[in-house]
């Protein structure tokens, strides 16, 4: 009897023994799913499966290079997971990279200085390069890409520039756009297209076909006019335009945000160019 009940405190003690084991085993299972490694925190900002560095070197004979302006650019292409595609562009500082795409790729942004940027407001005047690749295997993708003044050098610089409209003796730019499309209603087409700076008369076309496309239009109507910001060199305004075609059709002009810039040698403010606010 005196040995079964110590084969009995032994198997007891055992029994014990394997209970603790296995607790501590699940405390150790439980722990690590909390505090083990976590994945990666500075994620690509255009898709969180991508790493927040390119993978993949960038050849200099897969780089385009793109004449970036308020007019949104789209370009299409096949990413890879082992191979980037690049594009790169002139900028200013403080112009905002706009790009779009619902394709599942990777894209990195350098500044000219060869840093890695999060941020679509662009801080560096000079090159920039956008890296696309596939967070894997091999993707088809449609990417608009386009520039416009960033909102935030807007509204920091806008004491700066209120200032400066106190101290030019430049025309009112909000009279200068009514009278501008006052004119267009008048179909004085020779004095408007004056107004046009020569890049801003590139994306008209010709001439002719600044008056043919006016010729359609039945009526201007003109709505509220406002400044948004203006120096010596440059203004924004923001205007209301509806057109009323002689094809019965209207529709209101959603690219209403003109940019001005003065020119010295006609004394005159120019469109340079338009963009959605």
């Amino acid at each position: 009897m005196k040995i079964n009940v110590i084969s009995l405190g032994y198997q007891s003690s055992l029994y014990q023994v394997k209970k603790i084991i296995f607790m501590a085993i699940i405390f150790q299972m439980i722990n690590s799913g909390c505090s083990g490694t976590s994945p990666k925190s500075a994620k690509n900002i255009s898709n969180p499966q991508c790493p927040d560095k390119p993978e993949s070197l960038l050849d200099s004979k897969n780089v385009k290079q793109l004449q970036l302006a308020s007019q949104t650019l789209t370009e299409t292409g096949q990413a890879k997971a082992d191979q980037s595609l690049g594009y790169t562009f002139e900028a200013k500082s403080g112009q905002k990279l706009n790009y779009q795409t619902n394709d599942d790729i990777c894209i990195w942004i350098y500044a000219p200085d060869n840093q890695l940027i999060t941020s679509k407001d662009l801080s560096q005047t000079g090159k920039y390069i956008m890296q696309v690749s596939a967070p894997k295997g091999l993707r088809s993708f449609e990417l608009k890409i386009g520039l416009d003044v960033s909102q935030a050098l807007i509204t920091s610089s806008s004491q700066s520039w209120q200032q400066n409209i106190e101290t030019t003796d430049h025309p009112d730019t909000t009279n200068f756009v009514r009278n501008h499309y006052i004119a267009l209603n008048d179909r004085q087409y020779a004095e408007t297209w004056k107004h046009l700076s020569p890049s801003f008369k590139k994306l008209s076309g010709s001439y002719s076909e600044y008056q043919q496309w006016w010729n359609s239009v039945r009526e201007i109507k003109i709505g509220d006019v406002k400044l948004i910001n203006q120096n010596t060199d440059t203004a924004i305004v923001d205007a209301e335009l509806w057109y009323f075609l002689n094809s019965g059709k209207s529709f209101k002009d959603s690219n209403n945000r003109i940019y001005l810039i003065w020119s010295n040698s006609s004394n005159s403010w120019l469109f340079e160019r338009k963009s959605s606010p």
